[in-house]
């Protein structure tokens, strides 16, 4: 199982007003994603377009070898400028928190060495974590995800 997860930087929806063109906010969304790999490809980044879903939630991941400052300002300026706002402190507190069940658990259930992850984010991936690539190891993680974290994104994948 190659996966990230990611809520480095989580975002929600701006609200439904209009702009001067009479646009709503939920009408911009359609084709975020796209707009979102494009901007960030514009500012210097090799990435493939996210889904729109990826891209409102703020699930998106760095590509390995990335300056990470420098990926989230482009994610955050890109974001802001498709009218995407971040999400409450108290929310990503509690992703962070989430997050750090499910590490605790995948730890207790075989995998005590799992390295200690960024806040907001879990990274399944075999080639920063080689136990990941072990028979049982995907079936842990989504047992841990459903009971800590069950609305998380996977993202990545082979």
């Amino acid at each position: 199982m190659t996966a990230i997860l990611a809520a480095v930087l989580p975002l929600s929806l701006a609200s439904c007003s209009s702009d001067s063109s009479g646009t709503t906010a939920a009408e911009a969304v359609s084709g975020v994603g796209t707009r979102w790999g494009a901007c960030m490809r514009d500012a210097g980044f090799d990435v493939q377009d996210p889904s729109d879903e990826i891209v409102e939630r703020g699930a998106y991941s760095r590509p390995e070898g990335v300056d990470a400052a420098g990926f989230d300002t482009a994610a955050a300026g890109c974001s802001e400028q498709l009218g995407i706002e971040g999400s409450s402190s108290a929310q990503k507190q509690q992703w962070a928190r989430q997050y750090d069940q499910v590490a605790s658990c995948v730890r207790e259930h075989g995998y005590e060495d799992y390295p200690e992850q960024q806040p907001g984010a879990l990274d399944f991936n075999p080639s920063n974590y080689p136990r990941a690539a072990e028979p049982g190891f995907e079936k842990v993680t989504a047992e841990c995800l459903q009971e800590f974290a069950p609305d998380t994104i996977m993202q990545g994948g082979n």
